[in-house]
């Protein structure tokens, strides 16, 4: 069988806990009606959502799950198993991280960037069983931990973050997921995340460094390094299994403001396939001052290949793009009113054991 795999940045986080949920109990809000629409015509069997708020009742997912099932067209899509764990963004550290003299709640001095605990949360939808007492979260990995990591300084080459910071500071900005979902008697490991933008920090780029190094969390996970310990008490990378990497990385390895060592460096991983990357028509024409090579893999408005959807060198996709129509094409309609981001997806042939 063919299974479609998606990543998608929805942009449906609001500015305010709450919000989100109410946008979806109303049933009218714009951005979601529009992000249903485009999600039953995509039609993929596990999809990625980043910027999905978390919500600790599970009603936004439960919401989004149930809109999902409402026919369009005759196009209902049931999702009957979802994984939502909690993330840093918006969790108060008590710490002054972005150094103004104050430690806030919020913001930057959040565990990660936040308004609000859970904002720029994340939610894998699948129509096979997840494994959820085989999966593994990373959310209280701390940075240090890390070997070598890459640490901002201040411009005087002294540490910008003391040892009370990095104390209670994790590596990820949201989380690391490695989520195990059963596809008719064969494991795929989905390999989840979202790392902070590398930029909105200052000369010392400190969220430049967490990109990287929030990035290179999966290469050293792929090479299966035996300092990792997940939230479960379980410690070590990744076994020799399938896996499919998901999600808004904010990082190309040929353009941009992240340091490019790491997305570089996960991309050729030895464990990872070596296909071409999904274009769009519809990232060349909005781009179309710039080289089309490069601009027909872009996953952004703002002219970046951020999403991703890469799969392991085991697995062979038959078709894979990105969700980004001409403006004539009947399609073009399905990204009004939605994210600033574009969806990725594969096609992959997937065997049954």
């Amino acid at each position: 069988m063919v299974v479609r795999i998606a990543s998608y940045n929805t942009a449906l986080s609001r500015p305010n806990r709450g919000d989100l949920l109410a946008a979806l109990e109303s049933g009218r809000d714009k951005q979601v009606l529009a992000t249903v629409a485009l999600l039953q015509h995509i039609r993929a069997d596990i999809i990625l959502l980043n910027e999905v708020d978390f919500d600790p009742s599970g009603r936004v997912v439960a919401l989004l799950q149930q809109a999902l099932r409402q026919p369009a067209n005759n196009a209902a899509l049931d999702y009957p198993y979802a994984y939502c764990q909690p993330v840093n963004s918006g969790e108060p550290s008590g710490r002054d991280f972005d150094k103004d003299g104050m430690a806030s709640d919020q913001g930057s001095d959040a565990l990660g960037f936040g308004l609000f605990p859970g904002q720029y949360g994340m939610v894998l939808l699948s129509r096979f069983p997840i494994d959820s007492v085989s999966s593994r979260t990373f959310q209280s990995f701390l940075w240090k931990d890390m070997p070598n990591p890459c640490l901002p300084k201040n411009a005087q080459g002294d540490a910008w973050f003391d040892s009370a910071d990095l104390a209670v500071l994790p590596l990820s900005s949201k989380s690391h997921w490695d989520v195990a979902i059963n596809i008719g008697g064969r494991r795929l490991r989905c390999l989840c995340s979202h790392p902070t933008p590398p930029v909105f920090d200052g000369p010392e780029r400190r969220n430049a460094c967490r990109n990287h190094d929030e990035i290179r969390f999966w290469s050293d996970y792929l090479s299966a390094e035996p300092y990792f310990y997940d939230d479960q008490g379980r410690r070590g990378g990744l076994d020799q299994e399938d896996f499919v990497l998901l999600g808004d990385l904010n990082a190309s390895p040929v353009e941009g403001d992240a340091y490019q060592q790491a997305i570089k460096r996960l991309l050729q991983h030895p464990r990872m396939a070596q296909c071409a990357f999904p274009d769009s028509i519809g990232a060349i024409a909005h781009s179309a001052k710039l080289d089309k090579n490069i601009a027909k893999h872009h996953t952004a408005v703002w002219r970046m290949q951020a999403d991703y959807v890469r799969v392991s060198q085991t697995l062979s996709p038959s078709y894979q793009a990105v969700f980004w129509p001409a403006k004539k094409h009947k399609a073009a309609s399905l990204l009004t009113d939605t994210s600033d981001h574009r969806l990725v997806f594969i096609d992959l042939p997937f065997v049954k054991n």
